[in-house]
């Protein structure tokens, strides 16, 4: 499962000594990622690599869950998952856009058609992602949004 999202580069890239890209923000808070995933392995991967980038990061298992803690801190980016138990991502970014039209939105699928992102990004994802990918690719998303967010701050 590692391999599938670039653990292993991730992992060469460090001994490597090519860590990721630090992001120059005029604040010294960290900028903020909630991830919502319901297999915990995945989840945990994602915090520990996104953590390493200089992310704080928090977890959630499933929408419910994430619209809890994002009533209680406010987020900047959201990764979710589409297929999860009792709050899918779809459903998570409807309210996300109906109660925090700020925060931006990646939903990540394993079971990924046209249509799938078209209806994700037509009901206010702003990116998509299908599995299975290099962590890279993530990372790259991730950072290029947080760039963009410190240039208009």
């Amino acid at each position: 499962m590692y391999d599938k999202i670039g653990f292993r580069s991730h992992v060469r890239r460090q001994q490597m000594g090519v860590g990721m890209t630090s992001l120059h923000r005029s604040s010294s808070a960290e900028p903020t990622v909630l991830i919502v995933e319901d297999d915990p392995a995945t989840r945990r991967l994602y915090k520990f690599l996104l953590s390493n980038g200089g992310y704080a990061v928090t977890e959630a298992d499933d929408g419910v869950v994430a619209l809890e803690k994002l009533a209680q801190h406010p987020y900047e980016l959201v990764i979710t998952d589409m297929n999860m138990p009792r709050m899918d991502g779809m459903e998570l970014i409807r309210v996300i856009r109906r109660d925090y039209p700020n925060t931006y939105v990646i939903m990540v699928t394993a079971f990924g058609t046209p249509d799938t992102e078209k209806q994700a990004l037509r009901i206010g994802a702003n990116d998509y992602l299908a599995k299975p990918f290099e962590f890279d690719e993530l990372e790259r998303r991730v950072q290029l949004f947080f760039r963009q967010q410190s240039r208009t701050a």
